[in-house]
């Protein structure tokens, strides 16, 4: 099994590369907004969410991102493997409930990302004027902040 080192690429450029597309694409793919995906990237339920949605393998992309070890990962397939000598389950059988686990998540998933559809609908924005300076200054995005980007449209001399 190829390991990759997360100093060398993050789980976002991974996903990028292995779904050819890009991290707004794949936000709007599972449901959420590119912001809430952006803050939650780095989790369990969305990286699965979105292998889910790509049909990638989950366990590669956890591996891969830090939450799981591949060595702990090897250890747990030897111990299937050994249990299912023992127990006479069939590789199918193991499949399928791997398959019925991974349809719950994105069905909790999806379930969740409605909810949180609801609760961007039904924000409403402070009162801003009754806002202090320290507040304000808090609020704003200033270039160089994480999720700030170039903008690439033309602009006019």
């Amino acid at each position: 099994m190829k390991q990759y080192c997360l100093m060398d690429r993050s789980i976002a450029a991974w996903l990028e590369s292995k779904t050819g597309d890009s991290k707004r694409q794949m936000a709007l793919r599972i449901g959420l907004q590119p912001s809430t995906f952006n803050r939650n990237l780095h989790t369990a339920e969305v990286i699965i969410h979105v292998c889910v949605a790509y049909r990638l393998n989950p366990v590669e992309a956890l591996v891969e991102a830090g939450i799981l070890d591949a060595v702990d990962v090897l250890d747990y397939a030897d111990e299937v493997e050994f249990l299912d000598k023992t127990t006479r389950t069939s590789p199918v059988r193991i499949i399928d409930r791997i398959r019925n686990q991974l349809e719950e998540l994105d069905q909790r998933l999806r379930s969740e990302s409605l909810q949180s559809q609801e609760e961007v609908q039904n924000f409403s924005d402070p009162d801003y004027s009754k806002m202090s300076e320290p507040e304000a200054y808090d609020l704003a995005a200033y270039k160089g902040d994480e999720n700030i980007a170039h903008d690439d449209l033309p602009h006019e001399p």
